[in-house]
């Protein structure tokens, strides 16, 4: 009769987890990512002028910057599924190549945050040097905001799994 090592046992079920997990987020991502240009794509329409209306400022402003959302959008998604793709095939989450893939999952929402807040930037001061009085949101406030504390909050999680790493590390020379 072979024994089995409890700590074995609830390793590999913490591995099966870990893939279950990564396939959820990788298709997650994916959806996240179809979901927000449909959005994007929604808004235009929706804010496109009418028949013998003119096209405001900020349309224009977002119609220039449409393209370049939807591709900080794919890149932050890719991030995503490539950082969870290099998790699932290790044995330890602490390895430089994941904290270099949070690193750059953590530059690609700080970059996406100010493309996706640049259009409200934009018409913000458009409107200030002309006097068209177009009612501006709050909106580019919370994207910066909440794209800047992702940003921040992943970064400093490469500087920890960096960290960690550097212990797996020695810890593996030790032995």
């Amino acid at each position: 009769m072979k024994t089995v090592d409890v700590n074995e046992r609830t390793l590999e079920q913490e591995k099966k987890y870990l893939k279950q997990t990564s396939a959820i987020v990788r298709i997650e991502s994916v959806c996240f990512t179809l979901a927000l240009m449909m959005l994007m794509v929604q808004e235009m329409v929706s804010a496109a002028p009418g028949d013998g209306e003119s096209a405001s400022v900020l349309f224009w402003i977002k119609l220039i910057f449409l393209p370049l959302q939807a591709v900080a959008a794919i890149i932050v998604s890719n991030f995503a599924i490539a950082l969870f793709k290099e998790i699932e095939t290790g044995d330890t989450p602490f390895r430089y190549s994941i904290a270099d893939k949070l690193k750059g999952l953590s530059n690609a929402i700080l970059g996406g945050s100010i493309i996706f807040a640049a259009p409200y930037l934009v018409s913000y001061l458009v409107n200030a040097f002309t006097e068209t009085g177009e009612p501006q949101t709050n909106a580019c406030a919370v994207i910066m905001l909440g794209g800047l504390f992702l940003g921040v909050l992943f970064k400093a999680l490469s500087y920890i799994f960096s960290y960690g790493s550097k212990l797996q590390q020695e810890s593996d020379e030790t032995l």
